[in-house]
């Protein structure tokens, strides 16, 4: 079973201008029990869009959980990375998370061998394609996470969205 991330950009997760920290932690537990959750129930494969917020903390918490043993160590990770040096196109800030994650993943699949206008829906196309489940933090903005989850949908993904923590 694959389990693929789709999530806000922090900028446009609710509360994070006020309390990023907190904001990050409440995800990033969140993200851990369903990491653990879905392990559990046959996941074998966890694939990040590597997006800054919510994909780089699901993929970080992969990393976190095989290192502590709390799923297993061959779990394996994959990165769907729209281009390569997509870390360019966001804030300094994140890139040491980026470059380790990117060090620890399994695999890194670059979706395009550079950027264009659609390669970030080739990248959520990729990432819906493979998986068997979403999970996803959606505030019901517009955007590639909308995007990502009604194409998952119309697949016939299982599709969880850890802001309303249902599914779908």
């Amino acid at each position: 079973m694959v389990v693929c991330f789709t999530g806000h950009r922090p900028d446009k997760i609710a509360g994070w201008a006020h309390s990023p920290e907190v904001v990050e932690r409440t995800i990033r537990e969140a993200v851990a029990r369903e990491i653990v959750r879905q392990s559990k129930e046959g996941a074998v494969e966890f694939v990040s869009g590597m997006a800054p917020g919510f994909d780089l903390w699901a993929a970080d918490e992969v990393d976190r959980l095989r290192t502590e043993g709390a799923i297993s160590p061959a779990t394996k990770l994959t990165l769907a990375i729209p281009y390569p040096r997509f870390e360019r196109s966001f804030e300094e800030c994140y890139h040491p998370l980026y470059n380790h994650i990117v060090e620890v993943a399994d695999e890194v699949v670059y979706v395009s061998e550079h950027y264009h206008r659609g390669c970030y829906a080739m990248r959520n196309d990729h990432l819906v394609e493979r998986a068997d489940t979403l999970i996803a933090y959606y505030e019901g903005t517009d955007g590639g996470t909308r995007y990502t989850l009604r194409k998952g949908q119309r697949k016939g993904c299982k599709c969880i969205n850890l802001h309303q923590g249902d599914l779908f």
